[in-house]
């Protein structure tokens, strides 16, 4: 067999670099909330168990990424196990520039989609919107204050990595995959209180979680670095 030395389609164009890709400047702003776990098992892949009873729902900008043009997402990231590993998988996702969108789904396996991601910073509070096809799925405002709150551990990434199959219904490629960040700096960090909507939509049905109790936020400025992740189990051997 042929080994090529490209990995990255096209050949003559990569649509993105190889990795590492360094993230030197990030704002990210999350709200933690409490939510049943049921519905939060139908949004993992059956595959997962879900591990906990509070998610992360997040907006985050990216201003100096090195690999990647610069990009903004939002995403639902849910508690979760696999066998005797526990962390969390990001149930949905969504980025505003195709680079991002494909080096995710293509190198490991995250569900990214194509949306409209809004950041918006006023004076005392930021407010962070997920729009796509019409509906705004993700509504997060946030205002800096005091809180008694500890952030949970969501890492490792657990993600299940398919690929459809070319000739059949079915997958040719079907992995599990862990990930993780690397050499991760904190710049600063403060809580807050936080407002959670989202509208309903058959397309991205975050909002099927029905009413969630926010326990607390957080917002974040950092970096950090990814890079290759794991191969946990083929699941077609």
């Amino acid at each position: 067999m042929t080994k090529f030395e490209y990995s990255i389609l096209p050949e003559y164009a990569p649509l993105y670099p190889k990795l590492p890709y360094r993230y030197h400047d990030y704002q990210k702003i999350s709200v933690y909330c409490k939510a049943d776990r049921e519905k939060m098992q139908k949004l993992l892949p059956k595959e997962f168990k879900v591990a906990g009873d509070v998610l992360e729902v997040f907006v985050l900008r990216n201003n100096e990424i090195e690999g990647l043009d610069n990009y903004s997402e939002g995403g639902l990231i849910i508690p979760c196990s696999y066998k005797d590993i526990t962390g969390a998988c990001m149930s949905f996702e969504y980025v505003d520039s195709d680079d991002a969108l494909c080096a995710g789904r293509e190198i490991w396996g995250y569900p990214k989609k194509l949306g409209d991601i809004q950041f918006i910073e006023e004076e005392k509070s930021i407010t962070g919107t997920v729009s796509r096809k019409g509906k705004e799925i993700i509504n997060i405002h946030f205002e800096e204050a005091e809180t008694d709150f500890t952030q949970p551990n969501l890492f490792p990434r657990l993600q299940v990595k398919r690929m459809p199959h070319p000739e059949k219904d079915g997958t040719d490629l079907n992995t599990i995959i862990k990930n993780g960040f690397y050499d991760s700096v904190i710049k600063s960090k403060v809580t807050g209180k936080a407002t959670l909507k989202w509208e309903n939509s058959l397309d991205d049905p975050l909002s099927s979680l029905g009413p969630v109790e926010v326990v607390g936020s957080v917002y974040v400025v950092g970096s950090f670095t990814l890079s290759y992740g794991e191969i946990v189990e083929d699941l077609q051997k």
